[in-house]
């Protein structure tokens, strides 16, 4: 099958928005989880900052627009589906964050969230320590982002952080929402962060008009994808669900290992295992190739 152009990526994703699509879309961290994904049948990925991070080892504050764009080119080579991914907070100021949208397109991401966090970040925000720009400086810099991409379709999305960061409120949260809205970003993200409070999420979407598809997060709350769709939020990113249930189950077994010199799947089970990952990553596609030129029977 003819794989789908970075075009018609975005444009099913603008299609998506359109439509206020309710969907459940799960974080990946690399080529291999991106592919289990598609398998499964979701139909867009999300690459978030705190995933990179941990996949390459390193607290997202200080990953680098590089890192980001080469984790997310392996992706989209890899899987034809639309790749949302974690914009940071442009990484720099108007100039750096212009640079960052040209790059996430010219890679082929189909849409980015772009944050109102100081930069450089600070590690002490995944406590609960954070710190937010003014409210004027987020404008410009989201401003120059739209201005800054060439694609229409490349999707931004206005994420702001005011929920929890020391300079912020609830009401700070709708205040930056609707400037947002006015600057004309194509979605919003208005509680980036795993347990915002109940009666914030139930409240904001009386208080923000309902004309603009919003993010939300899922996975580390108690509300199910149907609660927030009833809730009246559109599309669920599960952005550390990949990466927290892999490393749970790379430790478990791998403690089993040290502990009982075995480990716990039996040799039927791994090799079941092992044949589904070479059937993703299409090495029956490989064989044959090879079975029609370099081990051609005579």
């Amino acid at each position: 099958m003819e794989k789908k152009t970075v075009t018609a990526r975005r444009k099913q994703l603008r299609e998506f928005l359109r439509r206020r699509e309710k969907l459940i879309i799960p974080g990946v961290f690399d080529p291999l989880s991106a592919r289990i994904v598609k398998g499964l049948g979701f139909q867009a990925l999300y690459l978030g900052g705190w995933s990179c991070g941990a996949h390459l080892a390193t607290p997202e504050p200080l990953l680098t627009l590089t890192e980001q764009i080469h984790v997310a080119s392996w992706i989209v080579k890899t899987v034809d589906l639309p790749l949302i991914q974690d914009g940071d907070a442009g990484f720099g100021d108007v100039l750096h964050t212009t640079r960052a949208v040209q790059e996430f397109e010219h890679a082929g991401v189909t849409g980015i969230h772009l944050e109102d966090q100081v930069f450089p970040k600070r590690a002490s925000y995944h406590k609960g320590l954070e710190h937010i720009v003014p409210l004027e400086e987020f404008e410009e810099k989201i401003s120059y982002a739209l201005s800054a991409r060439q694609d229409p379709n490349f999707i931004i999305i206005g994420r702001t952080d005011a929920g929890r960061a020391v300079e912020g409120s609830y009401e700070e949260v709708v205040r930056r929402c609707r400037a947002l809205i006015r600057l004309g970003v194509d979605a919003l993200l208005p509680f980036p962060w795993g347990s915002p409070p109940p009666d914030f999420v139930r409240k904001f979407r009386q208080d923000v008009p309902d004309d603009i598809p919003v993010f939300c997060l899922g996975g580390l709350n108690e509300f199910s994808a149907q609660d927030w769709w009833d809730m009246g939020y559109h599309m669920i990113l599960y952005a550390l669900t990949d990466a927290l249930m892999s490393a749970r189950a790379i430790q478990q077994e791998y403690k089993a290992l040290k502990e009982t010199g075995k480990v716990t799947l039996s040799p039927a089970d791994l090799l079941t295992l092992r044949l589904g990952i070479q059937d993703i990553i299409g090495l029956s596609d490989y064989y044959e190739i090879e079975a029609k030129t370099t081990e051609k029977k005579e």
